[in-house]
């Protein structure tokens, strides 16, 4: 259905654009909320990446999960550069490659393996992205830089949580990422007050300007208002 969309984990997306046949990348499974919701509702393939050792391990060991035997998980980070890298593992958030925002921030660190998003693809033989769900804390915007035009123009349609508003300097750096995005042919969907859930979608879809209009307005907006009343009414609202 025209201007239809989506919420799964606070991700925006048009799932007329999403079935059995397609592929979704997964980027920061975290628990695995997102894959398996992917999973049970379109029966697709998830190609899954959660860095942190005790997450990847949860994943792992969920029964529910691994009972579609569509999930191909692998314990790494995806950014900018392929190599090593020490992430941090947070006591109150998720573990990120950048450091603390709060001095008394208590944290541990592991040591894994961090691959780009090329690379990833060439490990799992994946080919065209029918959807990139990005949540990876920072890492993003290494991401997305080391990515060639080809490459982000071969996916369909991309939600991103930037993540600016824990580390302001990165606001500059996602502004540029809008911008190239907008000129290598996709549409910008704001569907938060903030960048915490972009909805990027590839004009090769047969999005046009007219249904973005609609999304970028009553869809956006219809969705703000929900919001709203659900946190001042009570989640039954």
């Amino acid at each position: 259905m025209l201007g239809s969309t989506i919420d799964i984990c606070n991700h925006t997306f048009l799932p007329r654009f999403v079935g059995s046949k397609s592929v979704i990348v997964d980027l920061g499974a975290n628990h695995g909320d997102f894959s398996q919701a992917m999973m049970e509702k379109f029966k697709c393939k998830v190609v899954a990446v959660e860095p942190v050792k005790a997450l990847y391990d949860e994943i792992q060991s969920n029964q529910e999960i691994q009972r579609y035997a569509l999930l191909n998980l692998l314990p790494i980070a995806v950014g900018g550069t392929n190599g090593t890298i020490e992430i941090n593992v947070y006591d109150g958030r998720c573990a990120s490659v950048l450091g603390a925002i709060r001095a008394e921030e208590g944290q541990s660190t592991q040591k894994v393996e961090m691959v780009t998003l090329a690379e990833l693809r060439k490990r799992t033989g994946v080919g065209q992205i029918d959807l990139l769900k990005m949540d990876i804390e920072g890492a993003e915007i290494d991401l997305l830089n080391g990515c060639s035009d080809e490459e982000l123009q071969s996916v369909m349609q991309m939600t991103v949580e930037f993540h600016e508003f824990l580390y302001p300097e990165q606001a500059e750096p996602v502004a540029r990422i809008i911008a190239r995005m907008r000129v290598l042919g996709f549409w910008v969907m704001p569907f938060s007050l903030d960048t915490t859930n972009v909805l990027f979608v590839n004009k090769k879809t047969g999005v046009g300007a007219g249904e973005f209009a609609v999304l970028r307005t009553f869809v956006r907006y219809g969705k703000g208002i929900v919001r709203r009343a659900r946190k001042t009414f009570g989640k039954n609202t």
